[in-house]
């Protein structure tokens, strides 16, 4: 599997990539493939649920909630045929992590203001039927089960614009809840990894465009928490120290 995935990256690679864009290395797309199949399920105590709900094929935004720097090998324990690409804020991108994390289909993006590049590259990878990963509360948060963040309106706007676009498209955002039994993840926390059902951003693109980044955020916000919580990123961390 991870070989097919490794040659369709390859094969998809775009022919001007800025500054912006991940450029994806053949090799770290095979050892992440790996990686999440032969450590993470050892290291922590993973149960996935709803994983049907990822497409076998066709463009998809995923939208989980973001607890921990492991979340992105968390995804890929339930999704995992297909490969990823990440927005996740910029200040994640920085030194040798940040050179290997733009090399494993990372975009870094100023969540305050992102960049054209961006989003045109984003675009380009839902137009060709990939999978773009957007944390829509817009940084990390150590929050507890059933909370979240008041959602940036970032993956609204562009899920709309997306599909306002590409009208040929069927365009769907992927809620994924992340619970975690420690908020400091170690060797045997329990994570508990919640695919839900697929909201077809088709269903609101027919509303003012206010209107309808507004209502499809508060539809996402509502499957992914039930208590809204709005500690800082930063004061969340110290509650857990």
């Amino acid at each position: 599997m991870s070989t097919l995935i490794a040659g369709r990256i390859l094969h998809q690679q775009p022919s001007h990539a800025s500054k912006d864009c991940p450029r994806v290395s053949r090799w770290l797309a095979v050892l992440l493939s790996r990686l999440h199949a032969l450590l993470m399920r050892r290291y922590f105590k993973i149960e996935v649920t709803g994983e049907h709900n990822i497409p076998s094929s066709g463009p998809f935004i995923l939208a989980p909630l973001h607890r921990s720097r492991w979340d992105a090998f968390m995804l890929y324990c339930a999704v995992t045929r297909r490969f990823l690409y990440f927005m996740v804020s910029h200040d994640e991108v920085v030194g040798l992590q940040g050179w290997f994390m733009r090399r494993m289909g990372v975009f870094p993006v100023n969540t305050q203001r992102p960049s054209p590049t961006v989003i045109r590259s984003s675009k380009e990878l839902i137009s060709r039927g990939d999978s773009l990963v957007v944390f829509p509360e817009g940084n990390l948060f150590y929050y507890g089960p059933g909370e979240v963040h008041p959602l940036k309106p970032g993956v609204a706007w562009m899920a709309l614009n997306f599909q306002k676009a590409l009208v040929d498209m069927n365009l769907v955002i992927i809620p994924v809840r992340l619970v975690y039994g420690d908020r400091r993840l170690r060797w045997g926390s329990r994570a508990k990894i919640v695919v839900g059902e697929p909201i077809s951003v088709s269903d609101y693109s027919a509303l003012p465009r206010k209107e309808g980044v507004a209502a499809l955020t508060t539809t996402l916000q509502n499957i992914l928490g039930e208590v809204v919580n709005e500690t800082s990123s930063a004061e969340s961390l110290r509650q857990c120290d």
